[in-house]
């Protein structure tokens, strides 16, 4: 785990890739956006908003402390139903694919359901890979929205040099002494 290498992604980055996909994705007829809950959360309402799409959610849990877990549970499901939709299933990173996997195996009940997937970052082994993905990278992504999250998993991980290991990572001064409002 110590020889991780890390990616932090600024905003600016992080709303180019979402228009960028979002271009690609127009070229097809999408009746929903669903975004697998938490991390496709703000790459859904952005490309909701660009494509003038409705959202819809479902929350699948796969990592934990940088750690994925080994069971991919479905919390949460949609309260609608997709027969006849096509719909478009958002993630911020695929990973191992597994939780495309088990998404698509939920959807896959709806009668006459079309399935697309995108994330905006894939792992070189990520299977199965999105239908729609801007970067593929074997780093560990740091997205602009998890910075508590990033500074608690490298407590964790680095202990006493957490916060300056966050500065080697990209993280600017600010936002590490921001972080620190739960220790005051």
């Amino acid at each position: 785990m110590k020889n991780l290498r890390f990616e932090k992604v600024s905003w600016d980055q992080y709303q180019r890739i979402c228009f960028s996909l979002a271009k690609a994705v127009n070229k097809k007829r999408i009746d929903y956006i669903v975004a697998i809950s938490r991390g496709g959360l703000i790459a859904s309402r952005i490309l909701s908003d660009i494509l003038n799409l409705p959202i819809s959610h479902i929350t699948i849990i796969s990592y934990q402390d940088l750690k994925q877990q080994k069971e991919i549970r479905i919390t949460e499901t949609p309260s609608r139903l997709f027969d006849n939709q096509t719909i478009l299933l958002v993630d911020e990173i695929a990973d191992s694919g597994k939780t495309f996997k088990r998404a698509l195996e939920y959807f896959r009940k709806f009668k006459n359901c079309t399935i697309y997937t995108l994330a905006l970052y894939v792992k070189p082994h990520t299977t199965p890979v999105p239908d729609f993905w801007a970067k593929k990278t074997d780093a560990w992504v740091i997205f602009p929205y998890e910075l508590q999250e990033t500074y608690q998993a490298f407590k964790k991980l680095y202990k006493s040099k957490a916060k300056e290991k966050l500065l080697e990572v990209g993280f600017k001064k600010w936002e590490i002494q921001s972080l620190d409002y739960r220790e005051v």
